[in-house]
């Protein structure tokens, strides 16, 4: 009975160790397998601080005065609820993987605010700029400023932003407030917060900036939309309510994937699915009437 007691008290201990570095470690593994992501397509890592936010950067830059394809990661953990550590940092970073098949010359991944956030740095994230505020003019102003800054540093002529989840209702807002933005693309975009959304995420202030508030706005940005078949976070009915919002526009393409959902099935199939239409339709020009007949007594009346 003695050996025992003794067993389970020595397991109990062990175990109890065991599970500190592990717990402490959670926002480093998530880096780890950021990195692990990154590095085989030639992204270097970079911070910026913008505003009220800290925004994780993945970088690879190789031509001047050239567009550059953005990639704006997805909402994560965005719920201190739906994490024990209340980080928003995501355990499969989509985004990331999506840019990491871009063979565009200039790419850059952004994360989202608190995202990555070094173990080091002792300053607090504050919690509703990754929830409740996740959307709201300081946030959005804060990408904003990352833009100007990779324009100024790398000379970038335009954008091609690319957005996952919730990154696509940043990309619209950027859309909206800027004007060298050449192209919009959403991947599982949470484009309607009405019908598109995650049971265990905070309701947000009424401020933030979704692209159904903005949708007219959007009208004349190119852009594509990719939905899962199977994806119940951002379902089809909210890109449809989007479109319906936004009115009469040639320049809206959207695409079903099937086999995939709102996590699932993308990444393997993006490189093919970023050759897909991304421009304005022509408005149609009507053909010039034939030249009325002339008889040889002049003009037919």
């Amino acid at each position: 009975m003695k050996r025992t007691r003794l067993t389970y008290f020595l397991f109990s201990a062990l175990l109890g160790t065991a599970l500190i570095p592990a717990a402490c470690s959670v926002s480093e593994n998530r880096e780890v397998t950021a990195e692990h992501i990154a590095r085989p397509a030639f992204m270097v890592e970079r911070k910026i601080t913008a505003g009220p936010a800290q925004l994780q950067l993945w970088e690879r830059m190789h031509e001047r005065y050239a567009p550059a394809n953005v990639y704006i990661e997805g909402d994560g953990k965005s719920d201190a609820g739906t994490d024990f550590f209340s980080n928003p940092s995501p355990d499969n970073p989509v985004g990331l993987h999506l840019a990491s098949r871009d063979n565009a010359e200039n790419l850059v991944y952004i994360g989202r605010p608190c995202q990555y956030k070094d173990p080091q740095d002792t300053d607090e994230c504050s919690q509703p700029l990754w929830s409740t505020r996740r959307f709201s003019p300081e946030v959005v102003a804060a990408y904003n400023e990352v833009l100007d800054e990779i324009k100024k540093r790398y000379d970038i002529t335009e954008f091609n932003l690319i957005g996952y989840d919730g990154g696509a209702n940043i990309a619209a807002a950027l859309v909206a407030s800027r004007d060298d933005i050449a192209s919009i693309r959403t991947v599982a975009g949470t484009l309607t917060p009405a019908v598109s959304y995650d049971a265990k995420t905070s309701p947000l202030d009424a401020d933030n900036i979704t692209a159904y508030g903005i949708a007219p706005q959007l009208a004349k940005t190119p852009q594509h939309h990719f939905i899962g078949a199977g994806d119940d976070i951002a379902p089809a009915a909210g890109y449809h309510s989007f479109r319906q919002q936004m009115g009469e526009s040639r320049c809206v393409h959207y695409t079903f994937v099937q086999d995939a959902d709102h996590t699932r099935g993308w990444v393997e199939k993006w490189p093919e699915l970023l050759k897909a239409t991304v421009e304005c339709e022509p408005e149609h020009i009507p053909a010039p009437l034939p030249p009325r007949p002339v008889s040889k007594d002049g003009p037919n009346k």
